[in-house]
């Protein structure tokens, strides 16, 4: 199927139609409906032996704009790949409406590492050479073996660009390049350089020009946000919510992002699907009312059985002294063993499930926490930051924001030793002992086990160590694995456990929320709120910014300044920012004393 030539779009109301939409049941006198775009009907699938879906049901629409939501490893991703046919169910179809373009962002780019962001983008504004260079590889690989899903790819993606071809006459590729390009912040000194030598980051920008260049019907996000700075997140979020006109389905582990760009949540939980109106704030709110209203029904229930046996348990009495009740006896027991059954098989509706379990126990140290006195950061003719000075008082939450490459990571290695500041020095308090989580996982030794780890972070015999390691989501299996072994986010929450054995009283955190589910990461924010010890933390996550930290520290320009409160309040208020860099500063208001979470 051919993707819809730009020479049949009509414009209707202010916006493009196509003939699909007219003809179809999404365009009726003017008026816009909910035309049928994906659907996903009866689909099982399972890997490894585990199965993910049976029976699943789901459907995009036009001016859907979907998060999709759920514990790590409940198919979320695999639910997308299904969607692009990049795997095929093993039961029920996936149909799309005719003519219609899916775009599909991974998690981490594909793109190919050998061609340059010039020749990727090309082909997506319409450049005749780009475009032909891609038909001549299509047309090899119909020479190779291909299943079917392969070959309806091929021919799908063929099409589109022949009628790319048709219609790439007068395209002026480079100004179309410069103005993307320009808009997603990739210098021109890198147009030409290719893709395997960006970081992670800028491929994923690449990625997304492609869909700036050439918007899809529909657009599939996975972790859309993952390697991307503050100012480029607000960015995505303000092309997906003002400039992209499509249908939209993300998956994010960012709660702010999800909160400004979705209108509806569908949250995947044991294989199957649930959707909730509304942004992220509406669904907590709506799912723990909803959970709440069936464990009263559940209770309900219980009682009502509690009743039932007890009838039974009389009339079984009553049959033994007069035997013309033991026919009724013997029906109530039967009905009350199928009751009994039918709701042993409805398990207890849980708020959250597999909730991990953190809490920090710590004694408190020295008052003043981390004292630094005009410290700065070069790395040869490069400054990084300024010298400037700065304390850190104990209970304070304070968070370090600015966008990538201003000197963030840097001056946390500095706190932990790692780095010796170019000049200035840093004093950790005297009776200070410190915990780090780096984002990348080098605190953990990558040839041991977890069990070990836990025993050298506290004094524990096996079974408290494998105690500590289950209440954090472990089981025997994953306690007795190499840390290589594990995946992101159990390495993520064996260094939480780590922490939480060694008693610190400062934390020095970078990008704690990475590879955590949304459960998880609102289960660190509690005990973090309610840790007795000091937090240093680097976060892109907003939301999480916002709700633990009550002091933020801002780098731009290799300069420092300091906001009492949490992330809005330093972006909305970005000149009342203190300035701790040494000849820019001027006198700042006394402290707001440090209050504990009620």
């Amino acid at each position: 199927m051919g993707a819809v030539r730009p020479d049949s779009l009509t414009r209707v109301n202010s916006r493009l139609v196509t003939p699909f939409d007219i003809m179809s049941e999404g365009f009726l006198f003017g008026v816009f409906t909910m035309a049928l775009l994906i659907q996903a009907a009866n689909i099982t699938y399972a890997h490894g032996g585990n199965e993910l879906f049976r029976g699943l049901q789901f459907a995009i629409q036009t001016g859907n704009r979907i998060a999709l939501v759920g514990e790590n490893g409940t198919g979320k991703s695999t639910l997308f790949r299904l969607l692009t046919r990049e795997i095929s169910p093993q039961g029920g179809a996936i149909t799309y409406a005719n003519g219609i373009t899916v775009g599909y962002l991974r998690q981490e780019s594909n793109l190919p590492a050998d061609k340059t962001v010039r020749e990727v983008l090309s082909t997506a504004i319409g450049d005749a050479d780009a475009l032909e260079f891609e038909l001549l590889e299509i047309e090899e690989r119909f020479s190779t073996p291909l299943t079917d899903d392969e070959m309806t790819a091929l021919l799908d993606r063929q099409a589109v660009l022949l009628d790319k071809l048709d219609a790439s006459a007068g395209v002026d590729a480079t100004e179309q390049l410069q103005e993307v390009l320009g808009e997603i912040r990739i210098p021109e000194r890198r147009w030409d350089q290719p893709i395997g030598t960006l970081s992670g980051g800028e491929r994923k920008l690449v990625d997304l020009a492609r869909f700036l260049l050439e918007p899809p019907d529909v657009l599939l996000l996975d972790e859309p946000d993952n390697h991307f700075d503050t100012e480029t997140r607000t960015w995505l979020e303000t092309w997906l919510t003002t400039r992209f006109n499509g249908a939209l389905c993300m998956i994010s582990h960012d709660r702010y992002m999800i909160d400004r760009v979705a209108t509806s949540i569908v949250e995947l939980e044991d294989g199957k699907l649930r959707t909730y109106p509304g942004n992220y704030t509406a669904f907590q709110q709506q799912k723990r009312a909803r959970i709440e209203k069936e464990l009263e029904l559940r209770e309900l229930a219980e009682r009502e059985y509690l009743k039932l046996k007890e009838a039974a348990e009389d009339l079984t009495q009553w049959a033994r002294q007069n035997p013309k009740f033991a026919s009724r006896a013997e029906q109530m027991r039967n009905r009350m063993t199928e009751e009994r059954a039918r709701l042993d098989a409805q398990p207890w509706p849980q708020l959250q499930r597999r909730v991990i379990n953190i809490e920090f126990e710590t004694e408190r140290g020295s008052t003043n926490v981390v004292t630094g006195s005009g410290v700065s950061i070069r790395f040869g003719e490069r400054v990084v930051l300024q010298p400037f000075d700065v304390l850190v008082r104990h209970g304070e939450r304070v968070g370090i924001i600015g966008p990538n490459g201003v000197g963030k990571t840097s001056l946390m290695k500095c706190l932990t030793g790692e780095l010796r500041p170019s000049s200035g020095t840093i004093n950790i308090g005297a009776s200070i002992k410190m915990a780090w989580y780096d984002q990348l996982h080098g605190t953990l030794d990558p040839t041991a086990q977890p069990i070990e780890l836990a025993r050298k972070a506290k004094a524990l015999n096996e079974q408290q160590a494998l105690s500590a390691l289950v209440a954090m989501g472990f089981d025997r299996v994953d306690a007795m694995n190499q840390v290589r072994n594990l995946s992101g986010g159990e390495q993520a929450r064996l260094q939480i456990a780590l922490m939480m054995l060694s008693g610190a009283n400062l934390l020095v955190l970078d990008e704690p929320t990475n590879n955590l589910d949304l459960a998880s990461v609102e289960q660190l924010e509690e005990a973090l709120l309610d840790y007795d010890g000091t937090i240093i933390s680097i976060s892109h996550d907003r939301y999480f910014m916002d709700r633990v930290c009550n002091r933020i520290l801002a780098i731009e320009d290799g300069v420092v300044r300091e906001y009492p409160g949490g992330y809005t309040y330093a972006i909305a208020n970005p000149e009342k920012g203190t300035p701790l860099t040494l000849g820019f500063r001027h006198p700042a208001a006394a402290p707001e004393p440090v209050r504990k979470r009620r």
